[in-house]
C-alpha cells in the first residue's frame, strides 16, 4: 500500500523527542523497500526550511537525505494544486492543503503525519506514528 509522508516525520526522525523512533521506524522502512511511503517536493522545500533556518537544531543534510530515500518524488501537479484548492473547512493551511491535494491526485489515501489537522478529511485517513498498532499494520502492508 502506498501511503505519504509529512515532513513533520522526516524532521522528528531526525531530532530528540518521543516521536523520534516511530519516525525513523519509517524512514527506514521505506529506505529498505520494505514500504511504499512517497512524498513530494513541497514536502521535501518544508523540511530543507527547517534545516536551514535551525529551528530543529543542528539537521545539516537533512532534506538531501530524505531526497535521496523518497526520489522519484510525486509530482505537484496541476490537478493536484486544484484539488487542494477544493480543501474546505479543515482549518489546514496552504502546504498541508498541497499535501491532501498531491495524496488525491495521485490516488493515495493514507497519510502518516504527527499533526492531527490531517484527520477527519474524507478520503484521507491519516496514522499518527505514535500509534504502534496502525503504523505496525500500515509497515506490515509492504512496499
Amino acid at each position: 500500500m502506498t501511503f505519504f509522508v509529512d515532513a513533520n516525520v522526516i524532521v522528528y526522525a531526525a531530532t530528540a523527542s518521543g516521536y523520534r523512533d516511530p519516525c525513523l521506524r519509517v524512514l527506514e522502512a521505506v529506505a529498505a523497500g520494505r514500504a511504499d511511503g512517497r512524498t513530494s517536493p513541497a514536502v521535501l522545500e518544508e523540511v530543507w526550511y527547517v534545516e536551514r533556518s535551525g529551528r530543529a537544531g543542528r539537521v545539516d543534510g537533512l532534506a538531501a537525505r530524505a531526497y535521496a530515500i523518497f526520489t522519484p518524488l510525486l509530482p505537484v501537479t496541476d490537478e493536484a494544486f486544484r484539488l487542494a484548492l477544493e480543501v474546505r473547512g479543515s482549518g489546514l493551511g496552504p502546504a498541508d492543503r498541497l499535501h491532501v491535494g498531491t495524496c488525491r491526485s495521485h490516488g493515495i489515501d493514507t497519510v502518516v503525519s504527527a499533526d492531527s489537522g490531517l484527520g477527519g478529511l474524507r478520503g484521507l485517513r491519516r496514522v499518527d506514528p505514535l500509534d504502534a498498532t496502525a503504523l505496525d499494520r500500515l509497515l506490515s502492508e509492504g512496499g
